[in-house]
């Protein structure tokens, strides 16, 4: 099969996220045998000065003027890249409001869409997380109260000179019309299959379309080995670690602090360490270590007793989670999206209900005292991530079944 994956937000090298997730999966397609070719623009309007360094796969790089992809040039310009190379099926990544410009252009094709968060059902911030909890509305189903929220989120970013990207494309694609929600449903009906990686979004998506498919992304088990499980050492304390955006208040650092504050009350055996900037923040129990990537991170995984999750939004997967399990660790995790689906309860961490700092405090303290139990869930996880999210088999099990039927 030749297939094309379209993506015009792909930056390389990337900073996580979709471009990691769409790198892997091109590269387990092509590793099947599959002819792979990736089309993104020329000019790296969102991410600066990046796609410099040399690609992972062979791909097309598809001209534009200083301004970059708009509503009126995203089609014409990739179709005619597309054509040209002549797939038998393409991939539409990540993208925001032109994605129903470039899907049109596409349709011809046999066409498979990919959404990475809730950019498909939230245009306000592709989170639905709105006032502290999960937002009921969504955008497919509740258009006008949808794009009522989206103005007041973005109107001071509209009314400004300069307006941020994400706020300048909802403008150029007129996505606070009811032609572009029209644009949206008859998208999504024109593809042959929609892929989400949360089956909060797969829910959400219920009746619009026959073919949802959840596909989780996957975890590079050779870039986070498995560790040996931290022996105890006296007047050492435990590390906890929350790896990730920390600063998010929609990451849960707030309750994991409070959580940690009270079980300083009983013990003083462990830290939390938190991928943060915020050292003002420090006290004898938490401390922040800054933000890792590649092998600093690796030695925070290797060097925790367990790590936490305390998402307060619908998480749609949980990297950082997978990440820690793959190394080895027993993840404490608030049952949210997709965290609910990837951390078994009792087997490979602890799972506590959002929001609850209480219930989180006696997790740790479950943990904390029992290495014998962490070590377990440990192996567990390990074995979890090895059997259901490494890349070769989220490929096998996924991408390349999906494809087939798709060419059919």
């Amino acid at each position: 099969m030749r297939i094309a994956f379209v993506d015009p937000m792909f930056v390389w090298p990337p900073p996580g996220g979709a471009p990691v997730d769409l790198t892997y999966a091109m590269q387990g397609v092509a590793q099947a045998g599959h002819d792979v070719r990736l089309f993104l623009p020329d000019r790296d309007r969102w991410w600066g000065e990046r796609n410099e360094a040399e690609l992972p796969v062979p791909a097309t790089r598809v001209p534009f003027d200083a301004a970059g992809p708009t509503r009126r040039t995203i089609g014409p310009r990739f179709r005619e890249a597309v054509d040209a190379w002549r797939p038998d099926v393409v991939h539409l990544g990540f993208s925001f409001f032109l994605k129903p410009c470039l899907a049109a252009a596409l349709a011809h094709h046999p066409l498979v869409l990919h959404y990475y968060a809730y950019e498909l059902t939230c245009p306000r911030d592709y989170r639905i997380y709105l006032n502290g909890r999960t937002c009921p509305n969504n955008y497919l189903r509740t258009p006008d109260v949808c794009r009522r929220c989206t103005f007041e989120a973005l109107g001071p970013d509209l009314r400004h000179g300069e307006p941020t990207l994400y706020a300048a494309e909802y403008l150029d694609a007129r996505a606070y019309t009811p032609g572009y929600h029209r644009a949206v449903i008859a998208m999504i009906q024109a593809a042959r299959a929609v892929i989400v990686n949360s089956p909060v979004e797969a829910a959400r998506l219920a009746g619009l379309h026959p073919d949802v498919r959840m596909i989780p992304p996957g975890v590079d088990t050779d870039a986070f080995p498995a560790a040996p499980f931290p022996a105890p050492e006296a007047g050492r304390p435990k590390a906890v670690l929350m790896a990730g955006r920390a600063e998010d208040p929609a990451k849960g650092v707030d309750v994991l602090r409070q959580a940690a504050e009270a079980l300083a009350e009983q013990r003083r055996d462990f830290e939390v360490r938190a991928t943060w900037r915020h050292e003002e923040r420090n006290t004898p129990w938490f401390r922040a270590v800054g933000w890792c990537t590649g092998e600093a991170l690796r030695r925070q995984y290797a060097a925790a007793w367990c790590c936490v999750m305390p998402s307060l939004w619908d998480e749609p997967f949980g990297l950082v989670a997978a990440e820690a399990m793959a190394t080895g660790r027993p993840v404490i995790a608030s049952r949210v999206g997709g965290l609910g689906e990837l951390v078994e309860d009792g087997v490979t961490g602890l799972l506590f209900e959002r929001g609850d700092a209480p219930g989180l405090r006696d997790c740790l303290d479950r943990l904390l005292d029992d290495a014998e139990l962490c070590a377990r869930m440990g192996r567990a996880a390990r074995g979890r991530i090895e059997r259901q999210y490494a890349w070769p088999r989220i490929v096998e099990r996924c991408y390349l079944p999906l494809f087939e039927e798709v060419v059919r």
